[in-house]
């Protein structure tokens, strides 16, 4: 899809065999073989931009540069969830995010991504999560790279290649089963935000050990895998979470999805015929435990995450399929304008949940803080539950109140961070209540 593609499957020539199950898991529940009701389907479609749909280069100077190269192509993952009624698709793109400014509204874009799915999803019967790579194309309205004829050109492609996704996806479903897993994944995040007696500063740069006070807030170090398992007893879709900023070849100017990347392609290798997802955590203030920019620690972090992911999957244990629900909730956010005057008039954006049996996801727009994400797990009716950032919309930060008090990049103002003090609690308890709106056979609200 423009540039100079580079095909993932081309890293697997020679790989052959399969990974199967362990006899456990082969076996399973009684309760989760009684349940045959889950149909799954999996496709992939490419969409890396051309070269001059460029990356983000800096934020706050609002600077965009060209691309010179793929090292790796951008792909939509598509995996339609189905039992029988009603349909669901979750999305992962190898993208920095997707904001409304720049793709004409969220909304119309998803209703465009329907119509090109085959006319089988409504807009609320999908959601687009994208990974935040930094060496994707400019794609969340910080730079005039929105106004070029080439991105317009880009993402009315980028449409019609999510929705055959989608579609394609639909057309391959499969009955499985779903087991679920999780690790401890220490050590591969950290909280970037660190209190300092000057204040906040970041872990970009060395800081003087006598100035450092310590990191502001938690991580979340669990990684996540839900598998659908095929009647061979081998994984036909992996989904795994996890949540660390994917800026490992930051401003590099080549197309890559970064780790995220590195990981999937290490999990395919692992397990021919598997398409796995990767589903990017609430990571606002977490990167990876070093900021060396570079291709091989790139690849070394996303294979590390993969052998994480391969042993939540070993440990995994079969779970319900039903009932497959969703929802969608509207909030009204305090925002600030770029010099950081509030508002009168809220921000209006949505978060979403998903619940599969006894899994459930919850969908949170723009950049998410940890702490988010961790209030919104422990409140959850479900252990196994995933909070998601950069889903559909993307607003900016979703800094936590604590976070305005100390200051720092996060906060802004800019188009980067946009949302005011408060905005914490009205996202949390929204998406706590839909979470808990799921527990009835049909979702709280879906709205068209």
């Amino acid at each position: 899809m423009g540039g100079q593609p580079v095909r993932r499957r081309a890293f697997l020539k020679g790989i052959c065999g399969a990974v199967a199950l362990s006899p456990a898991l082969r076996k399973g529940s009684r309760a989760a073989e009684s349940e045959r009701g889950l149909w799954v389907g999996v496709a992939v479609e490419e969409i890396t931009p051309p070269l001059e749909v460029g990356l983000l280069m800096s934020s706050s100077a609002g600077r965009w540069e060209a691309f010179e190269s793929v090292r790796l192509p951008l792909q939509a993952r598509a995996l339609v969830l189905s039992d029988g009624k009603r349909r669901f698709a979750l999305v992962g793109l190898d993208l920095i995010g997707l904001a409304g400014q720049a793709v004409g509204g969220i909304d119309a874009f998803k209703a465009e991504v329907a119509h090109h799915a085959g006319g089988r999803f409504r807009p609320s019967d999908m959601v687009l999560a994208s990974s935040h790579t930094h060496t994707g194309p400019e794609s969340i309205a910080l730079t005039d790279l929105r106004h070029t004829k080439a991105f317009a050109e880009w993402t009315n492609e980028l449409v019609v290649r999510i929705g055959s996704a989608i579609r394609r996806a639909a057309e391959s479903a499969a009955p499985c089963r779903l087991v679920l897993g999780q690790v401890q994944a220490g050590g591969m995040a950290v909280n970037r935000r660190i209190v300092t007696r000057r204040g906040i500063a970041s872990v970009r740069r060395k800081l003087p050990a006598d100035e450092v006070i310590g990191p502001e807030g938690p991580v979340d170090d669990r990684l996540r895998v839900a598998a659908l398992v095929g009647r061979n007893g081998r994984p036909l879709a992996m989904v795994v979470h996890f949540a660390a900023h994917p800026v490992l070849e930051m401003c590099i100017k080549h197309v890559s999805p970064d780790y995220p990347g590195e990981m999937l392609l290490e999990l395919e290798r692992r397990h021919p015929g598997c398409t796995p997802l990767f589903l990017q955590g609430a990571c606002g203030n977490i990167n990876p435990p070093t900021m060396e920019r570079t291709v091989a620690n790139c690849r070394r972090y996303g294979q590390r995450l993969a052998e994480l992911a391969d042993e939540a999957f070993k440990r995994a244990r079969p779970a319900a399929v039903r009932p497959l629900v969703w929802g969608w909730r509207k909030i009204q956010l305090p925002w600030r304008d770029l010099d950081g005057k509030p508002q009168p008039s809220p921000l209006e954006t949505s978060i979403g949940a998903l619940r599969l049996g006894d899994a459930a996801w919850g969908f949170l727009p723009g950049e998410p803080f940890v702490e988010i994400g961790l209030d919104i797990v422990g409140a959850s009716p479900w252990p196994f539950t995933a909070v998601v950032g950069y889903a559909d919309d993307y607003i900016g930060y979703l800094p936590t109140d604590r976070a305005f008090d100390n200051g720092g990049y996060e906060i802004g103002p800019g188009r980067w961070s946009r949302v005011d003090r408060g905005s914490q609690r009205i996202v949390t308890d929204g998406a706590i209540q839909l979470l808990h709106s799921l527990r009835k056979t049909r979702p709280e609200t879906r709205p068209d």
